[in-house]
């Protein structure tokens, strides 16, 4: 085979091939920043979550999560009793979906923790490159501290 056969072969092997990252936030890294929430002490506070996923429009708008002695309590003006979304949570409860989803050794991921508070206030996850629409993102923003 000669350069301008294997030129062509060449070029379509690195347009179908796809390299997997595997540059992740190193555990040690979850573990300062969860240690940095966990000195703050806050077991009720509110947060504004948004997720981002291939869902109904309704499911995408931030709510308000209402959070007393580590349990949601409130989404927006609804008790999370009528809710039962897996995918509110306590931010606690964030740290342990982070640290269970890098089991499933995902294609890509990207984590952003608040430099104040060191809670994740972004999360993505796209598990496989070969699923559609598994993808999911959670953006965490304006957390106050709350007294119940």
């Amino acid at each position: 085979m000669n350069l301008s056969q294997t030129l062509p072969l060449i070029l379509v092997l690195l347009t179908f091939s796809c390299v997997k990252n595997t540059e992740v936030l190193p555990e040690e890294e979850l573990s300062v920043e969860e240690q940095k929430w966990r000195d703050q002490n806050l077991k009720s506070y509110e947060f504004t979550l948004q997720i981002s996923c291939f869902c109904i429009r309704e499911y995408t708008l931030p709510k308000r999560v209402v959070v007393q002695n580590n349990e949601v309590v409130q989404v927006d003006d609804t008790p999370y009793e009528e809710l039962n979304d897996s995918a509110i949570q306590t931010i606690d409860g964030y740290f342990d979906f982070i640290r269970e989803t890098r089991k499933q050794n995902p294609d890509e991921e990207e984590i952003t923790y608040d430099t104040d508070l060191g809670y994740p206030s972004y999360i993505f996850f796209d598990i496989s490159y070969q699923m559609a629409d598994e993808e999911i993102r959670y953006t965490i923003s304006e957390l106050i501290p709350s007294i119940y």
